[in-house]
């Protein structure tokens, strides 16, 4: 070994090379530098602690700087100062087990008893297995037989015990690649690492890990092996040393040897160990490099053969010109000629387009030695066609004055059709995006427009050259101005682009424009960003549309007034200011009186400017906080806020009323509107929107029912009548589908004989949760939900039917009276009803007669005229009901062909004791008889009305005198009893 004792410097240490033995750089105070013959340097300390030499591994250099490893020297020589051993520290502060175990970085040994052991066989057989380990280092042996054969030899005559060769994996974990003497299986159930866990924490880990051989003197006495010792058995060792193994200067694994001795590792015995390691870990390295060249070679082999470039090379020759020598097969693809040809040939000049002959020669055929060129030619190929390809060439003059070049002929054939085609594309996109509707732009890093096609300038009224200019900032609007900063700066940190981010741009003549921006990145060749790109859409009239869409979401399209949903919101508020300062909230529920005539007179058109009238003046009564809404169709809600009392609503209400019976003009009309207002109070009515909305409307009816044209606070007996009529109508649904309806018959007398001459067919309900509920209160239920129609066609079936079946059974002929009802009678369709009915009952037509309400009839006379007429041609008979009751119109008697009227019953009542209930009663006999028309008064049920009546020869009765209305079967006893009395 060489030594080097004067003080190190970087410069010196860069000096000294690798040689055959290890060199010695010392650098004073027991620290030097070992280069091993591999070209590793690791720096060491020599030190005595407690009478022992030892050798401290201090780490490689130059990974340890000089200055690095003689700061360590100085923290060692404080330990020692101290009374610590730096060895001991230093594997503590690695997590590496103490007791038993050293580290040795040195090529003798620093510690450990001689015990008299003569050392000359064991440096003996050391040094043959090195000799042999040599010569298998010449043979050609795969690795793992190499390995494998070592082992062999290190255990072989008992040089050790056991012999291992692990090589470090990526995760860490140490596979043995090599054993001998150990059983199957062994090492692998061991589990070893080189990491800083309790696994990685033995000799071969901690060699790895610190570069370093690592010896265990006694394995007996380390409590650090006690567990390992138990679980070894016939494995166990006293003895073991663990060297690392380098290739190229970094560490792969370890070399691992073990004895059945204490103390078996001497420092000869380790140096020679060590230089195993390093033979090998050379023989490793030169192995990998031999195969990474055999299969660069390989490589290249096999890339020459199968390029599609094709690679020359040409002698000069005698007389000046370049011939071929030799080429690659892909000579066929470039040329179109194969290999032999162009050898043959001598040159691929003549394959040149002729217009690129001068640049062949220039750069080819002329080219000096030392220079290099490239160009791009046209060849011909054997079929004539012409492709392109780019000829790189170098010239060089041999040693022996040789000319040669040396070429290759990339085929760029398909590149240059590319680019046309990119070229073409270009073109088209340009073409495309000036025609495009929307704006395609680019811009740099900064936000600065470097591209824009002629729709990002016209649709902001500006020229393109104006548009580019322009700094981006001060076209941005500037409540828009941070969202575009921020856009930009996140796809700058992000390198990413954006998504339907709308902005607002300024148009020229300062209004703006709405775009909707999507972009992608634009990055260079080097990878870096240099901008952005993108495509904006003008959505200027969708944002309009959308904003008018959330606009109409809550607020009625005629007026601009909020609907039930913002009304809804309004009142959460409302209510929250009322809570605060306890006050009131009202809620006026207005229909408009009559608003169909108008629709029916002026149109639409006329009824919705009636409509614009009323807000106009609603908005006059009421304050900038309160809140007026359409619910549709000519109905209005009115929001009062803050209300003191109910006086203040009364006389708000007041007001409406009395402005909206001014006179307005509509489209050349005048005319006068009035309104029905019910109002509710919160907290008084309740304190839920939808509750007092509904409560609202009732009151609203009540005010209708009342006359019009006023208004009704909201009271118990409303809510109750409006149970009612809501239980009502969902039980008469029920009744129509359970058969529920019955009828009962009251008969219909002559006065002067007491004959029976008909029945009135009268509608009875029985439920079985109502009871018996009486025509007064249903019948105006299922005329307001329409069910009256259903049930009406019912009653005139089944009367009919009845009336049919007593003819059959014998009795005398009886007209069947049948009321119809005003909706019944308007609908489509009643006379073909009627038809049907007497049809499939049998009855004759003579002796129906359906009873009719003067309103009835007075309500749109023609047609009630044209239908009238279409019954009377049936066959039918018709009656007035209750006549007396409306206008009593003579006219109407005549037009309509009316068969008989009928005296109302609240004429009868005080027919003996009040003289004008007498007068009107005389004259209404008198005009049936003066127009030749029956007649018959109902509700007789005294025998003084009924002397009454006869003195003033009325021809027929009806009331509780003779009867009651009774069943089908009590009728037929009646009539019996009245046949034969």
């Amino acid at each position: 070994m060489a030594h080097f004792a004067a003080s190190l410097t970087d410069s010196r240490i860069r000096q000294v090379r690798a040689a055959d033995k290890p060199i010695k750089l010392a650098d004073g105070g027991g620290m030097h530098l070992l280069v091993w013959p591999d070209g590793s340097r690791h720096w060491r300390l020599d030190y005595r602690f407690e009478g022992t030499r030892k050798t401290l591994a201090l780490g490689f250099y130059p990974e340890v700087t000089l200055a690095e490893a003689r700061r360590r020297r100085r923290t060692a020589k404080t330990m020692l100062a101290e009374g610590r051993d730096p060895a001991v520290e230093l594997m503590r502060n690695a997590g590496q087990p103490v007791a038993g175990v050293r580290v040795v970085d040195s090529l003798r040994e620093a510690a450990g008893p001689k015990h008299g052991v003569s050392q000359a066989p064991w440096r003996t057989l050391l040094l043959q297995t090195i000799a042999a380990v040599n010569q298998m280092f010449l043979a050609d042996l795969s690795e793992q037989e190499l390995m494998s054969r070592i082992c062999g030899e290190l255990v072989r005559d008992k040089l050790f015990s056991m012999a291992w060769i692990g090589l470090v994996n990526e995760d860490g974990t140490v596979h043995a690649v090599a054993d001998a003497g150990f059983e199957a299986g062994h090492l692998a159930e061991a589990k070893i690492r080189c990491d800083d866990t309790p696994q990685g924490r033995g000799p071969t880990g901690t060699a790895i890990r610190l570069g370093s051989t690592v010896i265990c003197d006694d394995a007996e006495t380390s409590e650090h092996f006690e567990l390992r010792r138990e679980k070894a058995g016939p494995h166990f060792y006293r003895s073991s040393a663990a060297t690392p193994l380098r290739v190229n200067g970094r560490v792969v694994g370890a070399l691992n040897v073990y004895g059945k001795e204490a103390y078996a590792f001497e420092p000869e015995k380790m140096v020679l160990l060590e230089k195993l390691a390093a033979d090998l870990g050379t023989a490793m390295g030169h192995r990998s490099a031999l195969a990474a060249l055999r299969e660069s070679e390989e490589r290249f082999r096999l890339v020459s053969s199968i390029a599609t470039d094709l690679l020359y090379s040409c002698e000069k020759i005698g007389d000046g010109s370049l011939v071929v020598d030799w080429a690659t097969a892909s000579a066929g693809r470039v040329f179109g000629f194969s290999v032999e040809e162009i050898l043959e040939r001598g040159c691929w000049r003549c394959h040149v387009h002729r217009d690129d002959l001068p640049e062949f020669d220039r750069n080819i055929t002329y080219l000096e030695p030392g220079r290099r060129s490239e160009c791009e030619l046209r060849i011909i190929g054997r079929d004539g066609s012409m492709r392109h390809i780019r000829a790189y060439s170098r010239a060089v003059e041999t040693e022996g004055g040789q000319y040669r070049l040396y070429g290759a002929c990339q085929d760029i054939t398909d590149r240059k059709r590319a680019e046309e085609a990119l070229r073409e594309s270009e073109a088209r996109f340009r073409a495309m995006a000036d025609h495009s509707a929307d704006w395609i732009w680019s811009v740099d890093t900064q936000g600065r427009h470097t591209y824009s096609n002629k729709k990002g300038g016209s649709v902001l009224g500006y020229s393109l050259e104006d548009f580019l200019a322009a700094d981006p900032t001060s076209l941005v609007h500037p409540d828009d101005l941070p969202l575009y900063q921020e856009t930009l700066r996140n796809a700058r940190a992000t390198r990413s682009g954006w998504q339907g981010v709308g902005m607002r741009w300024q148009h020229r003549d300062s209004s703006y424009r709405t775009f909707e921006s999507s972009a992608s990145p634009l990055f260079n060749e080097a990878g870096e960003l240099i901008g952005f790109q993108g495509v904006d859409r003008d959505i200027t009239e969708r944002r309009h549309a959308e904003e008018r869409v959330e606009f109409l979401a809550h607020h009625d399209a005629l007026t601009g007034l909020p609907n039930r949903i913002l009304l809804r919101d309004r009142f959460e508020h409302a209510i929250a200011m009322a809570e605060r300062s306890r006050s009131r909230v009202a809620m006026l529920f207005l229909d408009l009186d009559k608003f169909k005539r108008v629709n029916d007179t002026l149109g639409h058109a006329g009824g919705d400017l009636l409509l614009l009238e009323v807000v106009t003046c609603l908005g006059r009564c009421t304050r900038e906080t309160d809140t007026i809404s359409r619910q549709g169709g000519d109905e209005f809600i009115v929001l009062l806020n803050d209300i003191p009392d109910p006086e203040a609503v009364e006389r708000i209400a007041d007001e409406i009323l009395e402005r909206l019976g001014d006179p307005v003009e509509i489209n050349g009309h005048v005319l006068n509107t009035s309104c029905s207002i019910g109002i509710t109070l919160y907290p008084e009515d309740g304190n839920d929107f939808d509750d007092l909305l509904q409560k609202a409307d009732i009151a609203m009816y009540n005010a209708k029912d009342a006359g019009r044209n006023t208004w009704r606070f909201f009271n118990d007996q409303m809510n109750q009548q409006a149970h009612e009529h809501l239980l009502l109508l969902n039980r008469l649904h029920q009744a129509v589908y359970r058969s529920e309806f019955r009828l009962d018959y009251q008969p219909q007398l002559e006065i002067g004989t007491g004959r029976v001459v008909g029945v009135e067919a009268l509608l009875r309900w029985h439920n079985g949760e109502l009871g018996e509920v009486g025509p007064a209160r249903f019948i105006p239920v299922a005329e307001d939900c329409g069910l009256i129609v259903p049930i009406g066609a019912w009653v005139l079936q089944e009367a009919c039917r009845q009336a049919q079946s007593w003819r059959q059974a014998g009795f005398p002929d009886l007209t069947m009276s049948v009321n119809l009802s005003a909706l019944q009678f308007r609908r489509a369709g009643l006379a073909e009803t009627v038809a049907g009915v007497l049809c499939s009952s049998g009855l004759p037509p003579h002796l129906l007669e359906l009873e009719l309400t003067e309103s009835v009839l007075l309500q749109d006379v023609e047609n009630n005229l044209d239908m009238v007429r279409r019954l009377k041609a049936l066959g039918v008979r018709l009656s007035i009901d209750d006549f007396g009751t409306g206008y009593s119109s003579l006219s109407y008697l005549k037009r309509f062909a009316v068969d008989r009227l009928k005296i109302d019953r609240s004429f009868m009542r005080d027919i003996n004791s009040d003289p004008d209930d007498a007068a009107i009663v005389r004259a209404v006999i008198q005009l049936a008889s003066s127009l030749r028309l029956g007649i018959i008064a109902e509700g007789v049920e005294t025998v003084e009305q009924l002397d009454f009546l006869r003195a003033e020869r009325c021809q027929e009765v009806q009331g509780h005198l003779f009867s009651r209305a009774l069943t089908p079967s009590d009728l037929e006893l009646f009539l019996h009893d009245r046949t034969h009395h």
